[in-house]
């Protein structure tokens, strides 16, 4: 009982990570859908893959790291670090990385214009 509750730091910790690893996870899944552009039957089975597999950590670091004593804080640590990462994901790393890749894309469909109007017709020829 001693080791149990001198341990209870690494459980939240392994937790914690494990909350972030599945929010990771489903900032891949949305990269994947960016890339593909399928948001239908695709998009269902990602989602319900990706809950699974966070579901599955959760369970999986509760049982190796607590004992398979599943208490309050190991699933509250999970689930703040999830939404943690969630937050930081969509505030702070979507929002800057969508505007450089719309000016990007602004400059480079700019020049592709340029380019084209430089370039004589076959009438002009």
């Amino acid at each position: 009982m001693l080791y149990e509750v001198i341990s209870q730091p690494s459980v939240f910790l392994w937790l914690a990570l494990g909350g972030f690893a599945a929010g990771i996870l489903f900032d891949l899944r949305t990269i994947f859908l960016l890339f593909f552009k399928k948001k239908n039957v695709v998009s269902q089975i990602l989602l319900f893959f990706s809950s699974f597999l966070a579901l599955f950590l959760c369970f999986f670091l509760n049982l190796k790291t607590n004992y398979g004593e599943f208490r309050i804080f190991p699933v509250f640590a999970f689930i703040l670090a999830f939404a943690v990462e969630r937050f930081f994901a969509q505030n702070f790393l979507a929002k800057p990385l969508s505007k450089c890749y719309n000016k990007l894309k602004g400059k480079l469909d700019e020049k592709r214009r340029r380019n084209e109007a430089a370039q004589p017709t076959e009438q002009q020829k």
